[in-house]
């Protein structure tokens, strides 16, 4: 009974933890005028969830989300305002394309692009890699490399959010936490494969 009440109180304070975080969003999007700050404030959010996932429950969560949202500003503005690009180029195309074959072609650009932007922050908060270039070809090349795990997360944020915009009041709340929290556990459990491939692989080198 003392285990199921202790669960039961990690679980609120997740969901509390989960609404501030929603919030913290909102205003460094919002003090990154939007456009310039949503990539930091989106790479900020995921450096905190990663920590929770990873077993640092207890790290503060504001003072780690601005140290993530301040040190990598200027890459992830200019990696958030790229997507936001496409993401309007691909949108305007599937509303106006009539053609089958060209609009075929544009879904398709779609998925991969749906599948870049799901890993590529993440990839950001869990990798020190310099080369951007590098983080958005492996946004791609993990995402399609472990495509059952990538399915299986967008078919969980498609019932998430389904939920979620049946009740409006939890969407404000938790649109955006709850739905990177989920991108960020599936996207730790393919680089956690990654790395045991890398070390297996380099065991066998050695051998």
């Amino acid at each position: 009974m003392d285990k199921m009440a202790e669960r039961l109180n990690d679980i609120c304070i997740r969901i509390l933890q989960l609404v501030y975080l929603n919030i913290l969003w909102i205003a460094f999007t919002l003090l990154g005028l939007v456009l310039a700050g949503i990539g930091p404030a989106t790479l900020a959010l995921y450096t905190v969830i990663r920590q929770w996932i990873r077993g640092n429950s207890d790290i503060p969560i504001f003072s780690t989300f601005w140290k993530a949202y301040g040190s990598s500003f200027k890459e992830a503005s200019v990696i958030g305002m790229i997507y936001l690009v496409i993401g309007w180029i691909l949108y305007v195309d599937l509303l106006y394309v009539q053609s089958f074959y060209l609009r075929a072609l544009v879904i398709f650009v779609s998925f991969i692009y749906v599948v870049s932007l799901c890993y590529v922050f993440p990839i950001m908060a869990h990798y020190d890699w310099k080369s951007t270039i590098v983080k958005i070809k492996c946004s791609v090349l993990f995402g399609i490399s472990y495509l059952q795990y990538t399915l299986i997360m967008l078919l969980s944020l498609a019932f998430i959010y389904f939920i979620l915009f049946m009740n409006s009041g939890a969407l404000v709340f938790f649109g955006v936490s709850i739905g990177n929290y989920v991108i960020m556990w599936m996207t730790n459990q393919v680089f956690i494969k990654v790395e045991n491939q890398a070390v297996l692989l380099e065991s066998e080198s050695q051998s």
